[in-house]
């Protein structure tokens, strides 16, 4: 996931188009720009698709999984990365005969591909979505789009000026329990929805591994405001079909980085690792140590980091309230480093209220359960069974509308375009800078794009 080579600045597209635009951009229910024609595929019928940035996403979901199980859709024409170790083991690991390269530019040129995946660090990710547009390609990015408000700028200016799609692999839409959910509320099952509570815990190893990571610092990865919240809020804006408009916060760091009582360059080689409640030996997993760890010399980055170091900036507490164009109000946390992992949430509505939790007790692992109360009414089970694949059987979904049948319909408005990445990435940036300030901090004005109270689907 090494993306730092200085060929990926856009240094002549700033220039050109760094006027703010009027309107909005957004894709359609079947992600494409007006007047668009239908994907196309070559005479056999498969797409051409290349992937930028070999990481467990890069070379797993969109690498072996996407060849092994769409292979009779999709040739995996071009892979590329900056650090040669890394790329040399994602092509071996993925098991495909593709050429390898260093360079983006060379690797579009070369291979010209029909789709370009997205899976670099994330403040890489608006110079690899503006040299696919640049190259004529349809560019398919990992969420977040990007880290803050003015790499949102590039993006929304290069998908103003080429007519190829963006789309954002926002997996947290595709869940049966999800869209029973969206289908539900398109449907005004609850009326119109007044406010929203909705909380979220990450347990201690996942947190444990985002602070090990590049995202424990803000710079590289926006803070969880921004890598992991775009997620929730995104699920919030589709769910509520409206825009946020202002963004009230509050976090704060209080387990790691300097609140350590020690600290190490890494954990594989702590002297403190027998008294250190974080202690992950990266060597115990084979995967990891051939991808991470045997090529960090190449380009110096470090996989388990220690969790104290003192560069650590991200935030493991965070409380908001944003108020939508609707005039919905959600309150929204994310409590990380918790014994629980999952989320509580609550739609109250002029007719009703609609409720569930997932993730510890009293959830299933295999269904989810809802809870629909219409206005004066007993409340009413809503069970829905989780489905096959990764994130509760999201993942298969997603991709078969990424790789199998870009064109199918969607009813629900699953498929996610520039406009829904930025939009996510702005809530994030807005309640950062809240945070910071102690005070309300407004979407309209950090981009060109304006908060829309119903968002359109027609526009670009």
């Amino acid at each position: 996931m090494a993306m730092t080579n200085n060929n990926f600045t856009r240094r002549r597209f700033l220039e050109t188009t760094g006027a703010a635009l009027g309107g909005s951009i957004i894709a359609g229910p079947v992600m494409s720009k007006p007047g668009k024609a239908p994907s196309k595929r070559r005479s056999d019928g498969k797409m051409k698709v290349a992937v930028v940035g070999l990481g467990v996403r890069g070379v797993g979901m969109y690498g072996r999984t996407l060849m092994r199980n769409y292979g009779d859709y999709v040739d995996l024409v071009g892979i590329c990365d900056t650090n040669p170790g890394r790329l040399d083991y994602g092509h071996n690991y993925i098991g495909v005969d593709c050429p390898t390269f260093s360079n983006l530019d060379e690797m579009l040129e070369r291979t010209s591909p029909d789709r370009l995946v997205v899976t670099t660090w994330d403040w890489e990710h608006h110079n690899c979505v503006v040299a696919g547009l640049e190259h004529g390609v349809d560019v398919v990015c990992e969420k977040p789009l990007t880290i803050d408000e003015q790499k949102c700028q590039v993006i929304i200016d290069a998908d103003k000026k080429y007519p190829n799609d963006v789309y954002v692999t926002f997996n947290y839409r595709y869940p049966p329990h999800r869209a029973k959910v969206k289908e539900m509320l398109m449907e005004g099952a609850i009326g119109d929805i007044r406010t929203v509570d909705f909380h979220w815990n990450i347990s201690h190893s996942h947190q444990q591994a985002y602070m090990q990571r590049w995202h424990g610092e803000s710079q590289r990865g926006g803070t969880l405001w921004v890598h992991k919240n775009t997620h929730h809020f995104d699920m919030i804006n589709w769910f509520l079909d409206s825009d946020p408009v202002e963004v009230y916060a509050h976090d704060a760091l209080e387990i790691f980085g300097s609140n350590g009582p020690f600290r190490s360059t890494n954990c594989r080689n702590c002297p403190h690792a027998d008294r250190c409640d974080y202690h992950w030996d990266i060597n115990a997993n084979d995967h990891l140590r051939q991808m991470y760890a045997d090529n960090e010399h190449y380009d110096g980055y470090i996989r388990d980091n220690c969790v104290f170091r003192h560069n650590i900036d991200s935030h493991d507490k965070h409380s908001a309230l944003v108020k939508y164009a609707n005039n919905a109000f959600l309150n929204y946390s994310l409590t990380s480093d918790t014994d629980h992992s999952g989320y509580w949430i609550a739609f109250n509505g002029t007719k009703g209220r609609l409720e569930g939790r997932e993730g510890g007790w009293p959830s299933s692992r295999d269904h989810q359960e809802w809870i629909y109360t219409p206005l004066g009414k007993e409340p009413q089970k809503i069970t829905v069974d989780f489905t096959e694949g990764g994130h509760w059987g999201g993942d298969p979904l997603l991709m078969d509308k990424l790789f199998k049948d870009p064109d199918m319909a969607d009813p629900l408005y699953q498929s996610a375009g520039t406009r829904d990445g930025v939009m996510s990435v702005l809530a994030g940036v807005a309640a950062r800078k809240s945070a910071a300030s102690g005070r309300p901090v407004k979407i309209e004005g950090l981009t060109s794009l304006k908060p829309h109270a119903k968002r359109p689907s027609d526009l670009v």
